[in-house]
């Protein structure tokens, strides 16, 4: 969504936010209730302070690397996840930890499998994932990995997490065709990173493209796509 589109839809987004024209009982609950929802959950001020320390970290100079997932979104990242409550998730893509521990501190039960292939040159995320180490497995080669994954013992539908795109172009296909997978089996998929990285929007077109049942959300920036086959097939635009 192009800074244009976004000022000359910002007051239907606004309406739709609070829940006007959304006819959906899913969707209503689910902007009202997750994506919009002020109420403070018990894990945030973990995530507000990790977050804090993470950010105090990084303006030492010693890692380069995308801006660190704001608190506002690190909140909702989390509320999502408990929405849910995966016991496996895909992580493609990391904000120096915190997205993956806000997803982690969900429920002890939960487990991640991250891609990053650089994450050795970031040795905060190990800082920052320590108190999960048992539940994370890394991995720098994707198609591995994401095999990995499927086979873990477990019968929640998929839910996957794409940050952004480490590789590159070398990444795209095979986590377009992931996410393909993802929407054919019910899953859940939240991106990120929509307005800075074209990668990022592409695959969105290709979410939004792909699949007839399910419902998707996106305030340009940030999208979630809930695949569920007894959603009849809309997609929201919103500001959250």
């Amino acid at each position: 969504m192009n800074l244009l589109t976004r000022y000359t839809s910002a007051l239907g987004r606004m309406r739709r936010s609070r829940g006007y024209g959304i006819h959906s009982p899913f969707a209503f609950r689910f902007v009202l209730d997750v994506l919009c929802e002020r109420l403070p959950y018990y894990a945030f001020g973990y995530i507000d302070e990790l977050r804090r320390a993470v950010v105090a970290a990084v303006r030492t100079g010693f890692w380069r690397h995308p801006r660190v997932i704001s608190a506002k979104n690190a909140r909702m990242l989390f509320r999502i996840t408990n929405y849910f409550n995966p016991r496996r998730i895909l992580q493609v893509g990391t904000s120096y930890g915190v997205s993956s521990a806000s997803m982690l501190a969900v429920d002890s039960r939960s487990r991640l499998w991250l891609y990053e292939p650089a994450l050795d040159s970031y040795p905060v995320v190990a800082r920052v994932l320590a108190p999960y180490i048992e539940r994370v497995t890394t991995g720098t080669l994707l198609p591995g990995l994401i095999a990995e994954w499927r086979a873990a013992p477990g019968d929640d539908e998929p839910f996957v997490l794409v940050n952004d795109l480490p590789g590159g172009e070398a990444d795209y296909e095979a986590v377009s065709a992931l996410l393909r997978d993802v929407i054919d089996g019910g899953g859940t998929v939240v991106l990120r990173n929509l307005s800075r990285e074209a990668l990022m929007e592409r695959l969105w077109d290709n979410c939004v493209a792909h699949g007839d049942r399910g419902q998707l959300f996106t305030n340009g920036k940030i999208a979630v796509v809930v695949a569920s086959r007894k959603l009849q097939r809309e997609v929201f635009t919103l500001w959250f």
